[in-house]
């Protein structure tokens, strides 16, 4: 466990940062810069990145506005904020204040070239912390018992110290790690998707499990198709236990209701369940080739994020692209079309903030806007390093602010947390020289950012 501020370029800018400029140590291949600065919503308030062989996976935020994040290392002297992390290769895990104050950091090693990943993590109202993820190695350490390889789970308290770590398997089956977690606080349970393949083929199925969150003992398990193949990638719980998944299918499935096809090599869907997996109601947006990349709840309403091209029939208009969009579907509790919105290239995250706004990233193409003014752009630039956040209102999908970040090699947009004041708190992969909305700054190859936006 390391705790006290780190390396890492890190720029902290605007509100409740702090008036005073430290200047980063020079023996440091990281360093710290804050300072005071009013600047616009929706503007980095805080810049940190994790230069060379770091890649991000995950972020999370707990109640108060702390950020976590899940990284795998592949170099010696990697430092989050509280000095060097162990060995020259492995997992590390970060927690980060509101002001960007580097609270802990711990790393797990590896030794045999197997790239560890983390699919989904997720807070509960405590302030613990949850992660679901894969590794190779013969054995690995998460802070308890080595685990064999496949994939795992495993808590943390508040503070960084290790509960619980355990694989996760069923015999003659291909399961891969659960690609999104949430906290049951009612039932003392997490809810994890859990994707799976079939013996020969490139798609599976998909589960829904609970597992106690004191012991992280599996209570039940629950398919999430009767028949077909699909693919979950994303889940969300609302606060009366029903639990909405999206993702993508292929040929025809059924869901609980009636039956969804698609001729196209693969649709997006979103689905609506109780608590104990009874079939609510079910769509697949079967005019368009694509995925359901995210999803978020809120009271009254259930919203998809995703990419395709083709069209989407959506409140009987058809939502055509020229190439590839991403888009912003928003549903009732009963299934109803409330309203949708494509843009950019892509949408692969949302979230919600405690006012009920939404908040979307994603990839755009050069010269696209998001719903408000054109963004920044670079010549000759792709997709690849075009990224975006924009917020938008809940009752209409209207615009309220939106940023583009332009980088010269590569920028994706990552994982999307968003805290109850409405901070968005990203983490994404990124190399070359590249704006985040402070002048530019080169970053060399394989690196990742933590970055925090004004509300």
């Amino acid at each position: 466990m390391r705790r006290g501020w780190g390396m890492g370029i890190a720029v902290c800018l605007g509100l409740g940062c702090g008036a005073v400029v430290e200047t980063p140590e020079p023996a440091r291949p990281l360093g710290l810069h804050t300072q005071e600065k009013r600047v616009d919503r929706g503007a980095t308030r805080q810049v940190r990145v994790m230069e060379g062989s770091v890649f991000g996976w995950t972020v999370s935020v707990d109640r108060t506005g702390n950020a976590f994040a899940s990284l795998t290392y592949e170099r010696s002297g990697v430092d989050l904020g509280g000095g060097a992390l162990p060995g020259d290769a492995g997992l590390a895990l970060v927690k980060y204040a509101p002001d960007g104050t580097h609270l802990w950091s711990t790393g797990f090693s590896t030794y045999n070239g197997g790239r560890p990943t983390v699919s989904a993590m997720v807070t509960d109202g405590a302030g613990n912390l949850y992660i679901a993820g894969e590794h190779r190695e013969p054995t690995l350490s998460l802070g308890g018992e080595p685990l064999p390889p496949g994939p795992f789970l495993a808590k943390y308290a508040p503070d960084g110290t290790h509960q619980w770590s355990r694989t996760s398997g069923l015999p003659g089956v291909g399961l891969l790690p659960a690609k999104a977690l949430a906290v049951d606080e009612h039932r003392g349970q997490l809810v994890a998707a859990v994707n799976f393949l079939d013996k020969g083929q490139p798609l599976g199925a998909a589960l829904v499990g609970r597992v106690g969150v004191a012991d992280g003992v599996v209570h039940s398990l629950s398919p999430v198709v009767r028949r077909g193949r699909l693919s979950v990638t994303s889940l969300a719980l609302e606060s009366t236990g029903h639990i909405s998944v999206v993702g993508f299918f292929e040929g025809e499935v059924d869901l609980g209701g009636s039956p969804i096809s698609t001729t196209l090599p693969r649709s997006p869907f979103i689905a609506r369940f109780t608590p104990e997996m009874g079939h609510v109601w079910s769509r697949g947006l079967t005019g368009a080739e694509g995925t359901a990349t995210g999803v978020a709840v809120e009271p009254g309403r259930v919203l998809v994020v995703g990419e395709y091209t083709g069209d989407i029939t959506f409140r009987g208009r058809k939502q055509r692209t020229e190439g590839k969009d991403g888009f912003v579907a928003v549903y009732s509790p009963t299934g109803g079309e409330l309203w949708m919105r494509h843009f950019g290239e892509s949408a692969t995250g949302v979230a919600v903030d405690e006012e009920n706004r939404v908040v979307v990233t994603g990839q755009y193409r050069p010269g696209d806007s998001v719903g408000g003014p054109r963004l920044p752009w670079r010549e000759g630039g792709t997709p690849d390093n075009h990224l975006f956040v924009v917020k938008l209102y809940r009752g209409s999908g209207g615009h309220e602010w939106s940023r583009g970040l332009v980088s010269e090699g590569e920028l994706r947009a990552g994982s999307l947390a968003v805290t109850r004041e409405g901070e968005a708190v990203l983490l994404s992969r990124v190399e070359g020289a590249t704006d985040f909305g402070h002048g530019p700054v080169t970053v060399p190859p394989d690196s990742s950012v933590f970055l925090r936006f004004i509300r």
